[in-house]
């Protein structure tokens, strides 16, 4: 399909964020939707037509924790490469837009990760959206798989840094209870959102804080909910930020995701938290220097630490409607029009509508052997251009 054109992808059932739209066409003038139209209306269409033979058409999935995925870690190898295989092996899962997360590493290394965005001409056309940085400024106590000899404490001279380079870094990831409101303050001021995580903060600390308008994956690698400290978890289903959760049946079992819903509705978004062995079928990887496994599909150390993820964006998506017990649709909004109203790209981003960015995945509905539905991905569009 040529480059810059306009086209019209046909005969397709368009979920556009709210509801279905039966036997409908969308009209793309290259990298944006200009036109929803139905058949039944007999449109004009342009001369350029590809038949989406009854396929549904949903708005590309946005991955705001991607460390790695297709055999390849974003830690591990910091380059234009490995940021080209994650978004092939995303396009072929339904995602379309993503945010290469940096977990907690050298200073030197989180310099290159941000001259390395800096320095691509168009990070939009391989689907990038800017870094997210999950550390070092964490917690020891909830570092995780992190390597706690890199932790740091984030300083007024390094949230200037990150603050002169916002426009190449999206979401930053720390814990509130060793942060300075200061710092806090210059990094929102910039533009980049913050989210809690890896945080051994009480309630009663977070509340002292202020600018955290999102949290990094809901009930990992924070303090739990109890009944006489709400705890980290508690302060989220409080005060309602934007919140990520992987939906892979092993970080968060689904009753747990499916109460989490329950208490943010909207806010709640699908992420991935995915590493290398993500859409491959591997084994053994290297996490950031330390062997690491997959076992039975959990991301493991050795010593049985969870290290990431192997789930790719459809795959919680299925989860979420067959057990959790979401809708279709819904599932489908925790994966797209959540996660961009999470970031503020949500004008342009995560629907299928007249003027967003033509970001489309084209999903195969069967079901599976207790009726639930089964979507499997047939085709995808980045930004005008199909890429699967």
């Amino acid at each position: 399909m040529p480059i810059a054109t306009t086209f019209a992808l046909t005969h397709l059932n368009v979920f556009n964020g709210d509801t279905v739209l039966h036997d409908h066409a969308l009209i793309i003038e290259e990298d944006t939707i200009i036109q929803i139209v139905a058949h039944a209306d007999n449109p004009t269409l342009p001369k350029h037509q590809i038949n989406g033979a009854g396929k549904l058409a949903t708005s590309g999935f946005i991955d705001l924790q991607l460390n790695g995925c297709g055999g390849v870690l974003f830690n591990t190898d910091v380059n234009q490469k490995t940021l080209v295989q994650m978004n092939s092996t995303n396009v072929k899962h339904g995602t379309t837009q993503f945010l290469p997360t940096l977990i907690t590493s050298l200073e030197s290394q989180l310099h290159t990760a941000v001259e390395l965005i800096e320095q691509l001409e168009q990070p939009e056309k391989i689907g990038i959206l800017g870094l997210h940085l999950e550390g070092p400024f964490i917690s020891y106590e909830k570092k995780g798989a992190h390597n706690a000899d890199w932790i740091q404490s984030l300083t007024m001279s390094t949230a200037h840094y990150l603050a002169n380079h916002h426009a190449a870094i999206s979401v930053i990831t720390l814990a509130p209870e060793r942060t300075s409101q200061a710092a806090i303050d210059c990094l929102t001021a910039a533009g980049i959102t913050v989210s809690l995580g890896h945080t051994n903060a009480s309630y009663q600390q977070l509340t002292h804080k202020i600018g955290m308008t999102m949290a990094t994956h809901l009930y990992n690698a924070m303090t739990p909910l109890n009944s006489r400290e709400p705890g980290a978890v508690g302060y989220i289903f409080d005060h309602k930020p934007y919140t990520g959760i992987i939906v892979d049946g092993i970080h968060a079992a689904y009753p747990a995701v499916r109460i989490a819903h329950q208490q943010l509705g909207d806010k709640l978004f699908l992420v991935t938290d995915a590493v290398t062995p993500a859409g491959t079928k591997m084994h053994k990887y290297d996490m950031a220097g330390t062997p690491a496994f997959v076992t039975n599909g959990k991301c493991h150390y050795a010593d049985g630490t969870i290290a990431g993820a192997a789930l790719t964006m459809i795959e919680g998506i299925n989860n979420l409607i067959q057990h959790v017990g979401l809708s279709q649709a819904e599932a489908l909004r925790m994966a797209t029009w959540y996660p961009a109203k999470a970031i503020g790209i949500d004008d342009s981003y995560g629907r299928l509508q007249p003027g967003y960015k033509a970001n489309i995945s084209l999903l195969n509905i069967a079901q599976n052997d207790k009726g639930a539905a089964m979507l499997t991905v047939e085709s995808v569009y980045q930004m005008g251009i199909k890429r699967f």
